[in-house]
């Protein structure tokens, strides 16, 4: 009998581990072939350099040198970086907070209209982001100097156009254009909260804000850090939609530092350039390696100090 149960308990933990190992697999082998194989060769560019005569030779760490030489002569980085944390930072942080509260008034209130809001804050995500951004260009650049002139009677220059505006506008269309699918997860979250842990909440007179503060936003948590994580792997890496509204013509001054990366990659490809290759591979290099612990930390803290229920 002993040993029978032995057998069993033994076959499941196989079953567990075969079940475990199949889980794993996949994004194993996702990883291996899209980040490893698809990266290799940029890895072993970025130590690399390039002359038409004789192609490429190893040069060991000298493009990092000169990218952290090169970091304190040339503004434009400096500009780029300012401007891929401005976006992060504000982009993030008023995308949260709205569709957290936005999410969780819908998920309180709007009972009957709810599937209707989901669909039209989702209908930016649908529809094509090079046809959002250009229906959004001529809403910024055309229609409102026009509903300003016929107002107010006063001439002014488009928000992408106007240079005081052009970082607002960019900063407010990638916040808009994100909104519906934050929306989404977040109310997905909130709609999965126990029904009886907010009978009892409210058999302990929790109030609407209490409720938010200190039992839907611990419970959905997990979401939002799953969304800000992603978020902060994207500082670098993010264009902020400056390719679809200006292409390859964008103001130095707007520049992003994933924007800045596409940009000098397109110019050395249709120059049939390689020289600029192994300085940009060096740079994407230096990124990854800034923003891996910074993740890892994020993450660290906020599930140490991040909010629970009570």
């Amino acid at each position: 009998m002993i040993s029978e149960v032995k057998k069993r308990a033994g076959k499941k933990r196989t079953h567990d581990r075969i079940f475990f190992a199949c889980l794993v697999t996949l994004p194993l082998v996702h990883f291996f072939i899209f980040y490893i194989c698809v990266n290799f060769n940029s890895v072993l560019l970025a130590f690399k350099s390039y002359n038409s005569d004789s192609g490429y030779s190893w040069v060991g760490l000298q493009n990092f040198k000169n990218l952290f030489s090169d970091f304190g002569k040339f503004t434009l980085y400096k500009k780029a970086l300012k401007n891929s944390m401005l976006v992060f930072l504000v982009g993030t942080t008023v995308s949260t907070v709205l569709a957290l509260l936005f999410s969780y008034y819908i998920y309180k209130k709007a009972s009957r209209g709810k599937n209707v809001f989901k669909v039209l804050l989702f209908m930016p995500s649908i529809i094509s982001s090079i046809a959002m951004a250009t229906m959004f260009k001529q809403f910024a650049d055309s229609a409102i100097p026009k509903l300003v002139q016929t107002v107010f009677h006063k001439e002014v220059q488009g928000l992408l156009q106007n240079p005081d505006t052009t970082m607002g506008a960019v900063i407010f269309y990638n916040v808009w254009i994100g909104f519906g699918v934050n929306i989404l997860l977040y109310l997905g979250a909130m709609n999965n909260i126990s029904e009886s842990v907010v009978e009892a909440a409210k058999l302990d007179g929790v109030t609407f804000v209490s409720e938010f503060f200190k039992i839907t936003l611990p419970l959905v948590f997990g979401t939002v850090q799953t969304l800000l994580v992603v978020a902060i792997g994207g500082i670098f890496i993010n264009q902020a939609s400056l390719v679809s509204f200006f292409g390859t013509t964008s103001e130095e001054e707007f520049f992003t530092i994933g924007y800045w990366l596409y940009k000098e990659t397109v110019k050395n490809t249709l120059n049939n350039s390689n020289a600029g290759l192994p300085q940009l591979s060096a740079f994407g290099l230096l990124l990854t390696f800034v923003t891996v612990p910074v993740v890892y930390l994020f993450n660290f803290i906020t599930k140490k100090f991040g909010p629970s229920v009570g």
